[in-house]
C-alpha cells in the first residue's frame, strides 16, 4: 500500500478574512481551497509551503505552526499558519482565481470537501 501524499496549505489570516484560492482547471477536483500544494520527496512542510505559494501566487511567505491536519487514504494535508511577508497581494500565477473570505461559520459555496473540515475548526474556534 503507497503511503499518504503530504500536501500542505497555507492559513494566512487578514482582517478577519483568510487567503483562499481556486484550483487551476487542469487541477481536478474545482473548487475552493487554501493555497498549497505538494510537498516533493526531501522537501520539509514549510519549504513545500514557500514553494508552492511563490508559484502559484508570486507571494514570499512566512511558514509558522501547524495548526490542524486532514488525513485521508491518498493525502495527509497540513494546514499551516504563515505570513505575508510584504504588503503585496497574490498574484495569480496558473490562471486560478483568489479572495480574501471571511471567517464565518458558513462555509463558502464551492469549498473542497479536506479545506470544509478545517473551516470548520477554524471557525469553532475563533
Amino acid at each position: 500500500m503507497k503511503a499518504p501524499l503530504n500536501v500542505v496549505a497555507a492559513v494566512i489570516r487578514k482582517e478577519g478574512k483568510v487567503l483562499m484560492a481556486s484550483r487551476p482547471a487542469d487541477k481536478p477536483p474545482a473548487g475552493w481551497e487554501f493555497p498549497g500544494g505538494k510537498v516533493e520527496p526531501g522537501e520539509s512542510l514549510s519549504a513545500a509551503l514557500k514553494r508552492e505559494l511563490k508559484e502559484e501566487l508570486a507571494l514570499e511567505i512566512t511558514p509558522a505552526d501547524e495548526i490542524f491536519q486532514v488525513k485521508t487514504s491518498k493525502i495527509t494535508l497540513h494546514f499551516i499558519r504563515a505570513a505575508i511577508k510584504s504588503s503585496s497581494e497574490p498574484e495569480a500565477m496558473e490562471s486560478q482565481q483568489w479572495a480574501w473570505v471571511k471567517l464565518d461559520p458558513k462555509a463558502p459555496a464551492g469549498i473542497l470537501e479536506n479545506d470544509l473540515k478545517f473551516w470548520k475548526f477554524i471557525t469553532n474556534t475563533l
